[in-house]
This record gives structure tokens, sequence and C-alpha cells, in this order.
């Protein structure tokens, strides 16, 4: 009699067991929603953050070199570079509402690793992972005195997006670049957002500013 007794007190009975498991899962079902919205939340937050970081590297490249990343020749010279890219992942569609000319961001004009810039000091027509061609007298910026290369201005040489895709920067529009219209345009750090496909306007003269579930940050106005 005591052994049944103690066998009887051992386990959960099948009833209790499909209770229980009802139970995680309605809390689970309840929870989730919640989960995913606050996981979504920190990767808008991140972008945000990363615009800001990214223009402000920019804006410090500026200062100490005296011209914007747009450069693509010995000396540095030229401004023959449109888009600036964190990496070799440009989303390259538009997004439903897109402001004019919003594929451009993926697609227009010739482009150059914002590393070449910011992380290596290779702002002339080479481009390099390793950092390989950096450096060169006459070719790249000086490393000291006057004008010097003072970076890296960031931590690493290729970033995304928190959904995969890299940011994007119209550096064209900087004071000096290649574009030849006389209409203002804004250079922004953009991020093609969680869609990954771009709605803010490009070459857009009436209303130029950041549109749909694109997140970025004002680098300068020309």
């Amino acid at each position: 009699m005591a052994q049944r007794k103690r066998n009887d007190r051992g386990g959960f009975t099948l009833m209790e067991i499909v209770i229980a498991v009802a139970i995680v899962a309605i809390f689970a079902a309840a929870i989730s929603p919640m989960v995913f919205k606050h996981l979504e939340d920190a990767k808008l937050s991140r972008a945000q953050n990363e615009t800001e970081t990214l223009a402000t590297a920019v804006l410090s490249y500026y200062k100490d070199t005296g011209a914007w990343p747009y450069t693509n020749a010995n000396g540095p010279t030229g401004n023959g570079v449109a888009r600036v890219i964190s990496s070799p992942n440009v989303a390259t569609g538009a997004g439903t509402g897109a402001s004019p000319g919003a594929v451009n961001w993926g697609t227009y004009g010739n482009s150059k690793l914002l590393g070449d810039y910011l992380y290596h000091n290779n702002p002339d027509d080479d481009t390099s992972v390793t950092g390989a061609g950096a450096n060169q007298a006459g070719e790249d910026w000086p490393t000291a005195g006057r004008g010097a290369w003072r970076g890296p201005y960031v931590t690493s040489y290729q970033f995304d997006d928190p959904w995969g895709n890299a940011y994007v920067l119209n550096m064209q529009y900087a004071p000096g670049g290649n574009y030849a219209g006389t209409v203002r345009h804004k250079v922004f750090v953009l991020s093609a957002g969680p869609d990954g496909r771009w709605q803010t306007g490009f070459n857009n003269g009436q209303a130029e500013e950041i549109a749909g579930d694109d997140i970025g940050t004002v680098v300068t106005i020309r």
C-alpha cells in the first residue's frame, strides 16, 4: 500500500501535461508579437544610430582632408563617384510609393566603397579590403601635416544595415561633386529600411525628404 502511494505521487497524468502545454502555448502566442516588435524596434534604432555615426565620420573626414568622399583618381583628385556604399550588398529596387529617382540609390553612376575613404586611406582609383594601395605618396592623402588623413574614422571596412543591405551616400550632390544641375540636393547616409527597397527620391527637385521606411541622416545640403 505504501509503495502504491509513492508511485501515485511520482508523476503527472496525461491530462495535466496537455493542460500545461496548452497554457505555455497560449502565453507564447500572446508574448511573441511583443518580442518580435521589440526586436524590429531595436533594428530600427540601430540603423538610425549607424547612419548618424557614418554622417559624423564623413564630416570628420572632410574636416581633416578638406574634401568629400567622391574622389577616384590619383592626387587624390576627381569627382567621378556618384554613390558611396558601405558594402557590395546594395539594395537595387524601388518600393511602393517611391519618390522620383528612388531606384538610383541602388544603380546610378559610379560607386566606391566607403571604407576606401574612412577605414583605409585609399581615396584614389584603388579599392581593397586589405588596404592594398593605401597611403601611397602622391596618390592618397598624406598621413601627417596639414590636410592629413587621420583615420580610421569607422571600425570596419565593410558593414551592412540590420537587414543585410549596404548604407548608401549620394555623394555626387556634395559641394564639388559631379552634379551639374542647379537644384539644391541633400546628401544622405541612407538605409533602404526593413523592406530593402528604396522610397527616398534621388533626384527629386520638389521635396527631398526621407520617404517610406527608409532610414537616414543628412550629411550636408548643397
